[in-house]
């Protein structure tokens, strides 16, 4: 485990070749159930240790069920964008095996999260910063596992992520930002 962990985080392009040569989809989902709940458990527990345990670990189930649902979704997005580029060779159920790895970031910087825990409201900020730290690690991840499933180039890989979530921005944040403006106007 400690291997393979090494290797995707580190040596992402062997590691992930590695990974798509066999059936990893129940691993994959264990990777990302321990990622994910781990840093949102940490965060949970550091940020609402007043709440009940009920709480924090409807939190945690929630951000579990939320988060995945998502990721899934935007491999399937991915997919889709490539198949359009004119990439037929990847096949959509590898790079959905993949998809659970690339948040591994998250439990290396699960400790930073429970630094950021202890400093109380000064914490905040280094908290957004691992976050941000850890979405752009976990964007690289995504360039290589579509380098390896897809057997294309880091740049097109790279351009193919950039252009999801500017296809993202368009239709989830620029409603809610051009009725925000339309709003403030109106006052």
């Amino acid at each position: 485990m400690r291997r393979k962990t090494f290797d995707v985080l580190f040596e992402t392009q062997a590691g992930m070749t590695a990974l798509v040569k066999q059936p990893c989809l129940w691993r994959s989902g264990f990777y990302y159930t321990l990622s994910v709940g781990l840093f949102t458990g940490v965060v949970s527990n550091s940020w609402l240790h007043h709440e009940p345990l009920e709480v924090r670990l409807a939190i945690v189930i929630a951000a579990i069920i939320v988060c995945g649902t998502a990721l899934a979704l935007y491999g399937f997005l991915l997919h889709g964008i490539l198949e359009t580029f004119g990439a037929l060779a990847g096949d959509a159920k590898g790079l959905v095996c993949l998809l659970g790895y690339t948040t591994l970031p998250f439990l290396l910087l699960t400790p930073c999260a429970l630094l950021a825990g202890k400093l109380g409201f000064d914490g905040l900020f280094l908290l957004a910063g691992i976050t941000l730290i850890g979405c752009c690690w976990m964007l690289y991840l995504l360039v290589r596992s579509l380098e390896v499933v897809y057997i294309i180039d880091f740049y097109r890989a790279t351009a193919t992520v950039l252009f999801s979530l500017l296809l993202l921005y368009v239709v989830i944040v620029l409603p809610w930002q051009v009725g925000f403006n339309l709003l403030l106007r109106h006052f």
